[in-house]
């Protein structure tokens, strides 16, 4: 069996569908190694293991709205887009999506996954509680108001147990109006980077970085008494008047709908339609979350190899997230930029990879969990404050080591 991309072949011993929390706990107990695996949309080992690997996707769809609080509890193995259109019909929504709905809520909470905003923190960060299975069986219950570990278990990569259910944050339904600039050069996007990501909702930039070429901006405002007038021209482009795909010469048909339509937040923060597969999986991403304050150096070394990264790539992405409290986010600690990358397969690409880390990998520059990274254990260790306390973490709730696998022993060493 290999993940969606195609690049990983899994190498457990045997595969089970857990259908009770019961199940699992027993499971969980015996087993000698364990993981799970949900849609495989991990370009990396994180999910793999020599073991037993489990899918949870069947464990419960029962989702409990607490209005008074304003949370959901939510089946960790559920996907995006049927707790978005659950929430939705109950008149809820969460602030931010990532730009499939395919993927699960619990793997992109334990990698950090992000969607786009300045004022939107990583996916992870509308997680106020966790139910989860332990190494042991037994079931946990942690919160944030409750305890100061909280923060390192909500991206901590499947290595400290089970979820089985998810406390997320709600807020009340919203609309948004999405529109798209095209024609759009980098050196624009460096000399008025805030003027555009500042400037709405959701902002992301799409480029292939090729010397003399342009991209777009996807804008995604709030459809609110706020929304300003847009300009047809703007930084030596144009709004687009057709709809757009990332990918400049795709069919834009799998795309959520633009030029200002407005329509509820599920149909138009991700990217692509929720139940839209936007590509074959004929690709492997890479992705840094960097320090906003250096942006306009990383734009910069960048462009200096733009030609070499147009040849490898399908399209790249920009985007901004607000920093946030959790140990092992990417934008821990700092207002963030993600440069995200989406690669033709290449067997050359590994060492191409080593570049995009000598650029983005300074100012502890953070690379996604769940994507291709070349980062040695020593220099990942360094860019996380909290590193080290994660690593008692590992010691507290896992002494048996039953929830490594060759992704946690290459990274985490100290336990």
């Amino acid at each position: 069996m290999k993940n969606w991309a195609g690049n990983l072949t899994f190498s457990a011993k045997e595969c089970i569908e857990i259908d009770s929390t019961s199940e699992l706990q027993s499971i969980v107990s015996k087993a000698s190694g364990i993981k799970v695996l949900a849609t495989g949309h991990s370009f990396n080992d994180i999910a793999d293991t020599a073991q037993t690997q489990i899918s949870i996707k069947n464990l419960s769809n029962e989702i409990e709205i607490d209005a008074t609080n304003k949370v959901a509890l939510v089946p960790a193995g559920m996907q995006y887009a049927d707790v978005c259109r659950y929430i939705e019909k109950k008149g809820w929504a969460l602030f931010n999506t990532a730009s499939l709905g395919e993927i699960t809520v619990a793997g992109a909470v334990l990698t950090g996954t992000h969607g786009s905003g300045s004022g939107n923190p990583v996916l992870s960060d509308c997680v106020d509680g966790i139910e989860m299975v332990l190494a042991s069986g037994d079931l946990y219950s942690i919160a944030r108001e409750d305890s100061e570990e909280f923060p390192g278990f909500v991206v901590s990569l499947g290595a400290l147990g089970v979820f089985t259910r998810l406390r997320l944050k709600i807020v009340e339904s919203f609309s948004i109006r999405q529109f798209v600039y095209e024609n759009i050069g980098i050196q624009s996007i460096a000399e008025n980077f805030d003027a555009v990501f500042d400037k709405a909702y959701s902002v992301s930039y799409f480029s292939n970085w090729k010397k003399n070429t342009t991209g777009q901006i996807w804008m995604k405002f709030l459809d609110d008494n706020n929304l300003p007038q847009l300009p047809t021209v703007w930084l030596d482009g144009n709004i687009a008047n057709a709809k757009q795909h990332p990918v400049k010469v795709n069919d834009p048909s799998p795309c959520t709908d633009q030029m200002g339509t407005s329509g509820k937040w599920l149909y138009r923060l991700p990217h692509f339609k929720l139940d839209s597969s936007p590509a074959s999986g004929d690709e492997v991403q890479t992705e840094y979350l960097v320090d906003r304050s250096h942006v306009s150096e990383y734009i910069a070394e960048l462009s200096n190899i733009g030609d070499e990264i147009a040849d490898r790539v399908y399209a790249t992405e920009i985007r901004t997230i607000q920093s946030d409290d959790l140990w092992l986010s990417g934008a821990y600690g700092r207002q963030t930029v993600g440069f995200h990358f989406t690669w033709k397969k290449s067997e050359s690409l590994a060492n191409f990879l080593a570049k995009i880390e000598e650029i983005l990998g300074k100012h502890a520059g953070r690379p996604h969990w769940g994507k291709l990274l070349s980062t040695s254990q020593e220099e990942l260790a360094g860019r996380y404050p909290k590193y080290s306390s994660f690593e008692e973490l590992l010691k507290k709730y896992d002494p048996s080591k039953k929830f490594r696998n060759s992704f946690i022993n290459r990274y985490f060493i100290n336990y």
